[in-house]
């Protein structure tokens, strides 16, 4: 990205931007990740069932380009490491522990990376033993 101006990708690494999700489950792909990510999961359902749900993460096996962090009021939680490789590796927290926060690392060359994730939201009776699935 440049733009006659002087406008290169460079002073945009820094851009944060929001993403809204109505379904209850799917994936995220990133392609050439640069900046940030806050994703919001926001389920077509009654907004005090929420404190009910479990959300689960799955990486994808060539995930790549940045970190994924649980965030709740400004705080991080790291929850999968760029590059971490741990093939079908699932991860959850509950609904009312935070949402996910998605930042790139720096990269010399973004132009191979893509970062991606399936991601589930679901009862936290149905999901309490999958903190443990792999």
């Amino acid at each position: 990205l440049s733009a006659p101006s002087g406008l290169t990708h460079e002073s945009h690494r820094k851009d944060v931007e929001q993403v809204y999700l109505r379904c209850s489950e799917g994936s995220i792909e990133w392609m050439y990740p640069t900046g940030a990510l806050i994703v919001n999961l926001r389920p077509n359902t009654s907004p005090a069932s929420y404190k009910h749900l479990t959300v689960c993460i799955k990486p994808f096996k060539d995930s790549a380009g940045a970190n994924i962090y649980l965030e709740k009021t400004g705080e991080l939680k790291l929850l999968v490491r760029d590059g971490d490789r741990r093939p079908g590796k699932v991860y959850c927290f509950g609904y009312d522990q935070g949402g996910l926060f998605v930042e790139a690392t720096p990269q010399q060359d973004i132009s191979r990376k893509i970062t991606g994730f399936q991601y589930e939201l679901m009862n936290k009776a149905i999901a309490s033993d999958l903190h443990t699935v792999s």
